[in-house]
């Protein structure tokens, strides 16, 4: 889960995007990635890696909200644990089933399927193993699951730990790519099978000595139809106060997969989007940041989000990336304080159908006039990435009321789930409720009939699990 991880190393008023758009020069694509059910309607899945399942502490579940005509409805929805039957595994303590998540459709029935990453399980003697399980989506929803073997379980521990999905060889079969608890990443090739058979598994290393992987996705930065794979990760840095460095890599797809022989640096982060900000039909890397710079030389003193473009030989770095934001850009509301965690979460979607993407950006600690660490979030309009307007617990219209460490914006995605070609805004606060969590649906770009939905909507039990955490759709 990307909050908490940020969390161990160190948070939206008016109502969303109204500002004019320039000519569109891209065709407007389907604004959502899964379907679980197969209906046409964008899903949303989301987890609580830290709820008690069965009695154990920090097992874990996630849940799967159905898109309608109307929106994301608590009534339709699906939610699994590995007591759920049809799941491999039992829920145990620690598990933290749901700690990462992927979406593709992984065995070409025409249906999405959901990847859950659960780090913390004990698999036989290996403590931590981890687990990565396939749930499958049908007609009537996602039901039962396929465990996704560990190909190396004596070289590391925390096999899922991050998860994302794309064709990186082009083959028009999904593949998965796995990170684990230190640098060590695999992808396995589609296609992948309900008895557990998969394509071959390609090792991903790094170019240089480093010791955490914090973020992974995958996007077609340079427009081959090949999705390429994006890391950011820390390593060493003697001659800076904090001894660490974040840095970014991009390995672009090719016919063997992610090809690491010619890597693309970018910029540092800890959490990433892709998507086509400019319209040019090749997706731009979005990178949060939320580390400062007495944690991290690339920091800033309130996090920041680096957005590198693409292009037909891929991401464009360089000296002068296409933005560089912080809530003292011109355009993004509010002023750059000391921890606010802007970029701990960010999502890219056409959020307003004008065929530019937009880019949301979680600030999970920012503090509110009534409390600290209360949480906000922005969304920029694309192409310009300005225009920007605030939404939080704050904003007129938004259901609660901002509290000490509601963390809200601790993830943000930008996915249409009423099927009117907008992608909708939807939000979490892992900590909502000291550490229930809750999320929030809003309907294309106005603030009316906002929905929050917390572990009771969905007819589970309150209590601290970070419910809403890694929203994915």
């Amino acid at each position: 889960m990307r909050l908490l991880r940020i969390a161990t190393a160190v948070a939206l008023t008016g109502g969303l995007l109204t500002l004019a758009a320039p000519a569109v020069t891209a065709a407007t694509t389907k604004q959502y990635t899964a379907d679980f059910n197969g209906d046409g309607y964008g899903d949303v899945a989301f987890a609580a890696p830290y709820a008690k399942v069965g009695g154990k502490g920090m097992a874990g579940y996630v849940a799967v909200l159905y898109g309608t005509k109307n929106g994301l409805d608590p009534a339709k929805r699906t939610v699994l644990s590995q007591n759920t039957t049809g799941v491999p595994g039992t829920a145990e303590a620690e598990d933290t089933f749901g700690e990462a998540l992927a979406i593709a459709d992984l065995n070409k029935d025409g249906y999405t399927d959901l990847a859950v990453g659960a780090p913390g399980e004990d698999v036989g003697t290996d403590v931590d193993g981890g687990s990565v399980t396939v749930l499958w989506g049908s007609a009537s929803g996602v039901k039962g699951g396929t465990t996704v073997k560990d190909p190396a379980v004596s070289s590391h521990d925390n096999w899922g730990r991050l998860l994302t999905a794309g064709d990186f060889n082009g083959d028009a079969k999904s593949d998965l790519a796995v990170g684990t608890g230190g640098t060590k990443s695999y992808v396995i090739r589609g296609g992948f099978t309900k008895s557990g058979t998969t394509g071959t598994v390609k090792k991903i290393g790094l170019a240089e000595t480093a010791y955490s992987v914090d973020a992974m996705k995958a996007g077609d930065t340079n427009g081959d139809k090949k999705s390429d794979l994006v890391l950011t990760y820390r390593t060493h840095n003697t001659s800076h106060a904090s001894g660490s460095w974040s840095r970014g890599v991009a390995y672009l797809g090719s016919a063997s997969g992610p090809d690491t022989t010619s890597p693309r640096p970018l910029n540092g982060g800890t959490s990433i989007a892709l998507g086509d900000i400019d319209g040019d039909g090749y997706d731009e890397i979005a990178l949060g940041n939320v580390f400062t710079e007495e944690d991290d030389q690339s920091g800033s003193r309130g996090g920041k989000v680096v957005v590198i473009r693409g292009s037909a030989g891929g991401p464009v770095n360089g000296d002068a990336p296409m933005a560089q934001l912080t809530q003292d850009s011109e355009g993004v509301p509010g002023t750059e304080k000391a921890g606010d965690g802007f970029g701990a979460a960010v999502s890219i979607g056409d959020h307003n159908n004008d065929g530019y993407d937009d880019l949301a950006i979680g600030i999970p600690f920012k503090d509110t006039t009534q409390s600290e660490d209360s949480g906000s979030s922005v969304v920029l309009t694309g192409p310009r990435l300005s225009g920007g307007r605030e939404l939080s617990q704050s904003t007129y219209d938004v259901p609660g009321v901002p509290e000490n460490t509601d963390y809200f914006g601790s993830d943000v995605l930008l996915s249409d789930v009423n099927g009117d070609g907008d992608a909708d805004y939807t939000a979490a606060a892992g900590f909502e409720n000291e550490g229930t969590g809750a999320i929030w649906s809003f309907r294309g770009t106005t603030t009316a009939d906002v929905r929050s939905f917390g572990p009771g909507s969905l007819g589970m039990s309150s209590g601290y699990g970070a419910f809403g955490a890694g929203l994915i759709g």
